[in-house]
């Protein structure tokens, strides 16, 4: 198994085989302090499946990463592919994937990674750069939270 594709959207969907991809191939988010909550993206893939592996089991697993450690957020699932009709014998198939992620929480600045694994074996990442918006000057932390949305749309910008 390969992953052909990964990236994250604004938000995505599959539907009778085809990916439909809305404000997708970004890395980075910006916000007015820390911590801070992103209200949701979509983690996008396309994931190649060799004729020999179709018709078995394998465990797919996307999680956030940082420093090589992870940070809340995982997606776990199985991925089972048969024979499309009339496909020729050795032909591969694609499975589109998108795993929405609501209410993503991030304490601190710096740069994440979305870790692909497929039967426990790493096979690819997605970048993810959170960081303070310019301008932005980020509170003391004991002077509790911020109060307001940060303006139009939120406090958050992509």
């Amino acid at each position: 198994m390969k992953l052909k594709s990964a990236m994250l959207a604004d938000a995505a969907r599959v539907a009778e085989n085809k990916l439909y991809v809305f404000g997708g191939q970004w890395d980075r988010v910006y916000t007015h302090s820390f911590p801070t909550t992103h209200p949701g993206l979509t983690v996008v893939l396309v994931i190649e499946v060799s004729y020999a592996e179709a018709l078995r089991d394998h465990h797919l697993r996307v999680r956030l990463m940082r420093d090589g450690e992870p940070v809340g957020a995982e997606a776990r699932g199985l991925i089972n592919v048969g024979h499309a009709p009339g496909s020729t014998p050795g032909a591969p198939s694609y499975v589109p994937i998108a795993l929405p992620f609501e209410s993503l929480q991030f304490n601190r600045a710096g740069r994440y990674e979305w870790v692909v694994t497929l039967n426990d074996e790493p096979v690819g990442s997605i970048p993810l750069e959170v960081a303070l918006a310019p301008g932005s000057m980020e509170q003391p932390a004991d002077r509790g939270p911020v109060t307001g949305d940060g303006g139009p749309g939120g406090p958050w910008t992509a």
